[in-house]
């Protein structure tokens, strides 16, 4: 063969390997594309929309596949809906969803399931707003919830994160904003970037919970607490803007335990007579807390009141402006680390 021929074989095999080369990719996009509208496809399915695919968001609930997302557009819906496996709830974005239920039972339940999301829905009455019982890895966000007759979210035996909501306007005599119950067997529920307003009883109650985070939350203008750790819950309370309640800003209460740090509890009305009422931060009855770094200022009582038996650990606080002395209810201790749950 010439040096000649031997070039030209040299040319011919480059080419048939750049053209198998560019015929591979080729075929690979072409496989790309026919793929990809099908994965499209699928997760598209998973979206059900309501009223598009079904008349009422109930009916769209009880045929929802697990991890379904279904999407309610814009109008008001008369319903009481149930969510017993993981799916999405939520409002379109933009629009604003009215859900409006009946005194006699929650507008949500969600019951024995797990990483099950309500987001962006406006509540309107119900026993509860929202209730959750049984189930874990809930998440609760960026709803407005309102007039429920006994708790905007109420969480028992059961872990939820609550997040960024708007909740207001619980009914009278025991309407709490968000009420956390018998969760000592459960992980920890979180209450965090909430806006908790004008609730007939609290703002934010515990009873009996194992850990609860509560934080970076705005609790005001509530009737009797702005937030409650009560009967044996253990709390780390960090910081809310805690304005303007009713009988007691922050109160730890029943044997309970709590980390209250970086807070600012103000303006607390008396509501009562006698050293339980008008206080910035109350421990109470067989209480232990740690209350490091909050500004306690314009309360009608003391800045921090000690009673029954109960034991502050307290440093770094800014106390001034309150309307009693400052009694040494509390032990001043060096400021140490990072607030942490008991």
């Amino acid at each position: 063969m010439s040096r000649f021929q031997a070039a030209a074989a040299k040319t011919m095999r480059a080419r048939r390997a750049r053209f198998c080369r560019k015929a591979g990719l080729w075929a690979l996009l072409a496989l790309f594309a026919f793929i990809q509208p099908a994965s499209s496809l699928a997760l598209d399915k998973r979206i059900i929309r309501v009223p598009a695919d079904y008349p009422t968001i109930s009916a769209a609930l009880d045929r929802a596949d697990d991890h379904a997302i279904v999407e309610v557009s814009g109008g008001l819906y008369r319903e009481s809906l149930s969510i017993t496996r993981p799916l999405t709830l939520r409002g379109k974005i933009g629009d604003t969803v009215l859900l409006v239920g009946n005194v006699e039972e929650p507008v949500i339940t969600i019951a024995d399931t797990a990483d099950a999301q309500i987001a962006n829905l406006v509540i309107s009455g119900g026993k509860f707003g929202i209730y959750i019982t049984r189930s874990q890895d809930v998440k609760v966000r960026d709803n407005l919830i309102s007039g429920s007759r006994l708790a905007g979210i109420k969480v028992r035996l059961a872990a939820a994160d609550i997040l960024h909501n708007t909740i207001r306007a619980a009914n009278a005599p025991y309407g709490r904003g968000i009420h956390v119950t018998n969760t000592t067997q459960w992980p920890a529920s979180r209450i965090i970037g909430n806006t908790v307003s004008h609730n007939a009883h609290s703002g934010i109650a515990t009873n009996m919970t194992g850990k609860i985070y509560i934080e970076d939350n705005i609790v005001s203008d509530n009737l009797k607490h702005g937030i409650m750790i009560d009967e044996m819950s253990h709390a780390l309370v960090a910081d809310n803007i805690v304005d303007s309640n009713t009988e007691t800003g922050i109160y730890v209460f029943d044997m309970s335990m709590a980390a209250i740090c970086g807070n600012v509890v103000m303006n607390t009305a008396a509501g009562g007579e006698g050293a339980r009422f008008g206080n910035g931060i109350m421990i109470d009855f067989h209480s232990l807390a740690e209350a490091r770094d909050n500004i306690v200022t314009g309360n009608v009582n003391r800045g921090i009141q000690s009673l029954f038996d109960s034991r502050v650990y307290a440093s770094a606080n800014d106390l001034r402006g309150n309307g009693a002395d400052e009694l040494p209810h509390y032990t001043e201790v060096a400021s140490g680390d990072d607030c942490a749950m008991p």
